[in-house]
């Protein structure tokens, strides 16, 4: 028997009831080897974006600043007093919109604890960083406000 009289092995053989990669065939190892290196690069690009760096955050809180100022918004009331909510979730969504975000993390926007009510502290997971986002409202009718934004380093 020649060589060119054997068949070839398959590329799938059944191991335990179940169908596996065969690596005794060329195809079979191909795609047993772009598998790992499939899962090794989603592993990598998972890991590179569950965490913030500093210069992320910072680009990302700028950013959300920027795109806030001059913008119209629903108008909430930013006394201590009113618990009806904040802006918290309007600075995280503007945060998530810019090109610095995180795809399996947010960062955690937090009304700041000092006498300027509308003061937010911005941080998130994997850096110390933090920075404060100021915000001014100014109410215009029908429930609307300008928002005015800027952000400072460090906690508010």
């Amino acid at each position: 028997m020649t060589m060119s009289d054997r068949e070839p092995e398959p590329v799938f053989t059944r191991v335990n009831g179940r169908f596996a990669y065969n690596p005794a065939n060329p195809v079979g190892l191909t795609l047993i080897l772009l598998t790992l290196a499939f899962v090794a690069v989603a592993v990598l690009v998972v890991n590179d974006q569950s965490d913030w760096s500093e210069g992320e955050l910072r680009d990302a809180a700028r950013q959300a600043a920027h795109d806030l100022d001059g913008s119209t918004q629903r108008a909430i009331d930013p006394s201590p007093a009113f618990s009806g909510g904040d802006y918290a979730r309007t600075i995280e969504d503007a945060m998530k919109n810019t090109g610095a975000a995180q795809w399996f993390v947010d960062p955690v926007v937090l009304r700041g604890h000092g006498k300027d009510a509308s003061a937010y502290d911005i941080t998130g997971a994997g850096t110390d960083a933090a920075f404060c986002m100021h915000l001014t409202v100014s109410p215009f009718g029908d429930g609307q406000a300008v928002i005015g934004a800027r952000v400072t380093d460090g906690t508010c």
